[in-house]
């Protein structure tokens, strides 16, 4: 009876409901695929594209006039090609004995803290790559956020760009919660105060922000860049020639431009704040080409662009940060500013196994045997790759 109970399917229905409520990181981003995803006969390997579904941005016009006489934009959800570019699994060998029991021992003594072991390891490489391609950083290189007003300026940093004001989260270190908590302990409430379900890893709520305390939150490190100026006015796109400087700029790094200002997202004034871009190749130094993001687009009367001016020839490129210096880089997000896909992989010719979905996360879970040994292995699987289509509603407080 109990082998009965003990199937592949139900394992990894399992694992997959695990990973869908216990991710505080998967489960706050947007994962929701077209109908193309999950079509392909033979399952999805790493290099394979999907297309996933992100709600539209409105668009507002001036005058009577429906959609200032043009065709009106598209209101459907517009699709983001994503490539699975990683896949991670973790492996368990068990007996007959081990497979004899029921789905409840099963989970309590191997599927949970390997699902545990996954989930960390998925988490921590999905943060340092958004982490990678975020241009916005607040807060004090080397300092802890110690005051609620660090964490205000994220939400004004949304807000500023009109990122939807639900379903925003920030991720950040125990030693951040701490000074946190322990300067607020009379304001910043626990969700379990107010909610019967508590999320693991949640802390409170403040300013919209719901915060969740993360052990892998990304560490960035500088490199010992400095002095750099714009090499060429008047440039456009994710290619910046730099000149003048010295020293290494690390990928993920953080820099503005003197007189390159952020602009309004509809109406295109200026916010009186640099456009910050992140760096998002290693760059060996001296004159070259910076590989930035987002791409610079120029402001005019018939395009939106994202910056006041272009860059003028000699105008300094500050990195922010301190040189050859690290620091964790704790991070906020709105929901859809970033996608995930989790892809169903199929179960190998010789194999047993199954593959779920729950909420648009896949799990395959397969088991091999060895005779010899008396001994089945099993791996727990997870095929993904991520974006983030909207730089300016994500950001990092770096500590």
């Amino acid at each position: 009876m109990a082998n009965e109970i003990l199937t592949h399917q139900k394992v990894a229905r399992e694992a997959a409901k695990m990973l869908v409520e216990e991710a505080s990181v998967i489960k706050r981003v947007n994962t929701g695929r077209s109908e193309e995803f999950g079509q392909a006969i033979d399952g999805y390997k790493i290099g394979d594209t999907v297309d996933i579904g992100i709600p539209p941005v409105p668009v507002t016009f001036t005058g009577s006039s429906f959609a200032n006489g043009g065709p009106a934009p598209d209101s459907k959800e517009r699709k983001v090609r994503l490539t699975l570019t990683t896949q991670e699994h973790v492996a368990l060998t068990f007996g007959a004995k081990e497979k004899a029991l029921s789905i409840t021992d099963f989970n309590k003594r191997f599927l949970k803290p390997a699902m545990q072991s996954l989930i960390s390891k998925v988490q921590a490489d999905l943060l340092r790559r958004w982490m990678l391609k975020t241009p916005h950083m607040l807060g004090t290189w080397g300092s802890v956020p110690t005051s609620r007003r660090t964490y205000a300026g994220a939400r004004a940093n949304l807000n500023r760009f009109l990122a939807p004001n639900d379903e925003r989260t920030v991720m950040f270190t125990s030693d951040a919660n701490l000074e946190l908590a322990e300067a607020n302990a009379t304001l910043f409430h626990s969700k379990k105060e107010i909610e019967a379900e508590f999320d693991d890893g949640a802390v409170g709520s403040y300013a919209g922000l719901e915060f969740f305390e993360n052990q892998s939150i990304p560490v960035h490190t500088n490199g010992a860049g400095a002095n750099y100026a714009i090499n060429g006015a008047g440039q456009t796109g994710a290619v910046l020639a730099v000149d003048t400087g010295t020293g290494a700029i690390t990928a993920g790094s953080v820099i503005v431009i003197a007189g390159v200002n952020a602009v309004h997202p509809i109406t295109g004034q200026d916010l009186g704040k640099p456009r910050s871009f992140v760096v998002t190749a290693d760059f060996g130094g001296g004159a070259g080409n910076l590989q930035i993001r987002p791409a610079i687009v120029a402001n005019t009367s018939t395009q939106r662009g994202n910056v006041t001016a272009l860059p003028a020839d000699g105008a300094a490129v500050t990195i922010l940060g301190q040189p050859s210096e690290s620091a964790p880089q704790n991070l906020f997000w709105q929901r859809n500013a970033i996608a995930a896909a989790f892809a169903p992989l199929p179960v190998l010719a010789s194999c047993e196994g199954y593959t779920a979905s729950i909420q648009g996360v896949s799990v395959r879970v397969m088991t091999f045997g060895d005779g010899k040994e008396d001994q089945e292995h099993t791996r727990v699987d997870v095929l993904y790759g991520e974006e983030i289509v909207r730089e300016d509603h994500v950001g990092r407080i770096t500590e």
